[in-house]
């Protein structure tokens, strides 16, 4: 390293000017405990500098983890104006696709302030099911089965043929279907959350607070109570469901320990993806305070918030995306007391078992070291409660005579873990192509491309026109006429 003052210069990679939109070269670098991102426009003669870690010990011991990418079909563009503008995949990318993610409807029932998408209000857009069926194919073209596909929009439970999409999206190949929805339309809509209920869909449920005044300055009007009727309407009909909060620094972050502990007071939640507020689209760009926060700040708010029942250790890299994109956490949980497992088997056994998936599938592998760790622990006298509760999930889980489904197996699992994810999306100021390159994240395009999903939310969804309208094509026109 090259010591210059306070700061220490480590990393050289490619960022993004916020101005002019051009790649530019940025420099990663330590400075009093904390790791930035300085990007250098020699075009708009800007500097412009974030944070990307907390504490640099945390990013000395994740930036440069080896990263377990999915195969993938070959490549569908060439390489020629260089990453991101390639997109499609090219030659350059190392990520496979884990999650697909594509978009239904550019139709939203709120405003949100904090909305890093574009979704123009003029020209409503409903994907066909000739364009589901296209998407479809080529996705299992491009690799013979996913553990998850994600729907998005907009708010996908708007469009008014979602059951024939579901249809069309639920055959062999994809292990299951997520939607992202706001929860206004399942709190109120019987048939719908039976709808969902029959096709197996997962919902992805954002819940960003529990106070009616902070949902008014994020979502534009007090919602609180809409997301808990939805909530409990899913449980009744035993719907799986992730919850999505999006901490926000100096304005939810309080919060987020809170929505944690109501995740495990539904068996049916499976998991909870805590996101970093980003600061793009067509909310999130004008968002206040415009405060950073990064992966291993919201592990440490997660530990002081809980008293510690979380704690920031309990949370390692996925194995299958860039360590600055995603940390996760497994718990057990009996009743509603958490155990990390961590606490019964090593980080390195634990990424073994997810190898280069985004979940954990409970196969042999898994029953055969949580056996091993239910004796060593036994041996010791350590926790009998927990192993008690242990023995009787796995028993559960794999029965003597084989009796249930690799499915059954993973549903009786779920029920009985929670994952917490920490996911870091990108905007202008944090941008890296380091990042990019290894996105298992894809956005699918027109039957043809897959694009990273930071780079298509900002560089390829504004040249959509579902989705974006020049706004200054728009003043341009009205002065002609």
């Amino acid at each position: 390293m090259n010591q210059l003052h306070d700061h220490s210069y480590f990393k050289m990679t490619r960022g993004m000017c916020p101005r002019c939109r051009s790649i530019v070269d940025a420099v990663i670098f330590q400075r009093e405990g904390s790791v930035f991102q300085k990007n250098r426009c020699p075009d708009c003669d800007i500097t412009t500098e974030t944070m990307i870690a907390e504490d640099s010990e945390w990013y000395f011991r994740n930036a440069d983890f080896s990263v377990k990418s999915k195969s993938c079909a070959g490549t569908q563009t060439d390489h020629v104006r260089g990453c991101p503008h390639d997109c499609g995949l090219c030659p350059w990318h190392e990520g496979g696709p884990n999650l697909p993610v594509f978009s239904i409807t550019n139709a939203c029932d709120l405003r949100c302030p904090i909305c890093f998408t574009y979704n123009r209000e003029d020209k409503i857009y409903y994907m066909t099911r000739e364009e589901m069926q296209e998407t479809v194919d080529f996705l299992l073209e491009t690799r013979s089965e996913y553990d998850l596909i994600n729907i998005t929009g907009g708010e996908p439970t708007l469009h008014p043929d979602l059951e024939g999409l579901l249809e069309i999206a639920g055959k062999p190949g994809f292990g299951r279907i997520t939607i992202n929805s706001n929860g206004l339309r399942i709190s109120r809509d019987d048939n719908l959350v039976e709808m969902l209920a029959r096709h197996g869909a997962y919902v992805i449920l954002s819940f960003d607070t529990l106070d009616p005044e902070t949902s008014v300055k994020i979502h534009g009007r007090d919602i609180v109570a809409h997301k808990l009727r939805a909530l409990d309407r899913m449980a009744r009909a035993n719907i799986g469901v992730t919850l999505l909060h999006v901490m926000i620094r100096g304005v939810n972050d309080h919060e987020s320990w809170k929505i944690i502990e109501l995740a495990t007071r539904y068996s049916n939640v499976r998991s909870v993806t805590i996101q970093n507020m980003t600061f793009t689209g067509q909310g999130g760009q004008q968002f206040q305070p415009r405060l950073r926060l990064t992966l291993d700040m919201a592990a440490r708010i997660l530990e002081e918030s809980s008293d510690s029942k979380i704690r920031r250790e309990h949370f390692f890299p996925l194995p299958s995306a860039h360590p600055l994109c995603y940390n996760v956490a497994y718990f057990f949980r009996n009743r509603s007391s958490l155990t990390s497992f961590t606490d019964l088997i090593s980080v390195d056994e634990i990424m073994d078992l997810i190898g280069d998936n985004y979940i954990i599938h409970p196969d042999e592998k898994f029953q055969e070291r949580f056996n091993q760790a239910i004796a060593e622990a036994w041996s010791r006298d350590s926790h009998p409660e927990l192993l008690a509760f242990l023995k009787t999930l796995l028993c559960r889980m794999y029965p003597s005579d084989g009796s249930i489904t690799p499915f059954e197996r993973q549903k009786i699992g779920e029920e009985s873990i929670l994952t917490v994810y920490l996911h870091a999306h990108m905007d202008e100021e944090n941008f890296d192509l380091s990042r990019i390159i290894h996105c298992s994240d894809l956005v699918p395009v027109d039957g043809e491309r897959l694009i990273p999903a930071c780079a298509y939310n900002l560089f390829y969804r504004m040249k959509d026109e579902k989705f974006w309208m020049d706004e200054s094509s728009s003043v341009q026109g009205d002065d002609n006429e």
